[in-house]
């Protein structure tokens, strides 16, 4: 079982706590990686080596287009690397290798666009009423920027997060959630085959209370991004106000799949069932309300509950499996609470509901597809 440090200004760095965390593998239920648990003093040297490239050093003095040529080149190391962060992906948080595989084929595209437009971003000179005076604009990098990651897809939000604020001229330190970091630390060590310059891109694994809140106070960060639940998105929009940070959220959602009668039904079907149990409806797109038209409601019903009991559920790295594990314990805990919160307020389970108990099921965080009906908007399912 491989032990991972902290990767900051370059190379790898053992917790100032010297302490670590376990990274369990959803699917087998076991350790199989160690990562550092991250203390305010860690976050402090990350932010410093991060600011500290801001200000001298190759990356301070590098054009907009050598960053750039820097960005295409990490797009394909992560290209020729995506097999193997895939398949670290899977063991981090449980998610199907099919899927962990097409998102590292897709991820070198956000660097690939974004260092084609580091060297093409603008300002503009204005016209003013005083003689012989000028007026213009340019961009300048914000600044270091803190980008918190959640579990379900760590190197895609890294793609989303970090290469628009790298395109721009500023370093990241990133906190990954504590469930799934190892990816985040072996995609770290890709920049420096790179040839990013020590400090851009920095890595502080740890607990959200105690690394991330520190990253969220550091006086040195000047912009926030975050992918997660509202409730602590709303908190460090909070914590962010005090110091008048940049702050971008992306929170989960409740979103609605709506299907009328003059649909394909056997498409919609499909559709519904794809955006609800995909990745175990572990996004925060996930189609977890259903809103059919009353026409074909009950033959409508019908075709969602056979597909969904077809889903097959397994090893996650095999090909014709569909549902994998739910990828944290409190997770987990948390689906079987509100299905026995749906039941009752008086919805109806037509498939599922409860854990899954095949034998072949090592790690213990199945939950089997679930659908309820009769749900009325005011129940806390909806």
């Amino acid at each position: 079982m491989r032990t991972y440090h902290h990767f900051i200004n370059g190379g790898e760095v053992e917790p100032a706590g010297k302490q670590w965390l376990d990274s369990v593998d959803p699917y087998l239920g076991q350790p199989w990686a160690r990562i550092a648990r991250g203390t305010a003093a860690d976050v402090d040297l990350a932010v410093t080596a991060a600011a500290r490239a801001m200000r001298e050093g190759p990356w301070a003095k590098m054009t907009a287009t050598e960053r750039g040529k820097l960005m295409l080149r990490l797009a394909d190391v992560v290209t020729k690397n995506a097999d193997r962060l895939a398949e670290i992906e899977v063991h981090d948080n449980g998610k199907l290798y099919a899927e962990m595989r097409g998102q590292l084929g897709y991820h070198p595209e956000w660097w690939r666009y974004f260092g084609g437009l580091a060297d093409k971003v603008e300002g503009a000179v204005m016209p003013i009423d005083k003689p012989d005076m000028m007026a213009f604009t340019r961009h300048e990098p914000v600044g270091v920027v803190a980008a918190l990651t959640a579990w379900n897809s760590p190197l895609l939000f890294i793609a989303w997060k970090c290469a628009a604020a790298i395109a721009a001229g500023c370093s990241v330190v990133v906190k990954p959630s504590e469930f799934a970091s190892v990816s985040t630390l072996e995609f770290a060590a890709l920049t420096r085959e790179a040839g990013f310059p020590d400090g851009v891109f920095n890595v502080v694994t740890g607990l959200g209370a105690e690394a991330g809140s520190a990253l969220v106070d550091h006086p040195e960060v000047a912009k926030i991004t975050f992918t997660g639940s509202d409730v602590t998105g709303a908190r460090i929009y909070a914590q962010a106000a005090k110091t008048m940070k940049r702050v971008t959220l992306e929170l989960g959602g409740k979103s609605p799949n709506i299907v009328f009668d003059d649909c394909d039904l056997d498409a919609a079907a499909a559709g519904v069932i794809s955006g609800i149990f995909a990745a175990t409806g572990q996004t925060c797109i996930a189609g977890s309300r259903l809103l059919v038209q009353n026409s074909i409601r009950e033959e409508f019903t019908n075709r969602v509950v056979k597909l969904g009991a077809s889903a097959r559920k397994g090893n996650t790295m095999l090909p014709d499996t569909n549902i994998g594990p739910v990828t944290t314990p409190p997770q987990y805990k948390k689906i079987l609470d509100y299905i026995d919160v749906a039941r009752a307020e008086g919805a109806r389970c037509v498939l599922g509901g409860g854990p899954a108990t095949q034998p072949d099921l090592p790690g213990g965080q199945f939950v089997e597809p679930t659908i309820f009906v009769d749900v009325k908007p005011e129940m806390r399912i909806a």
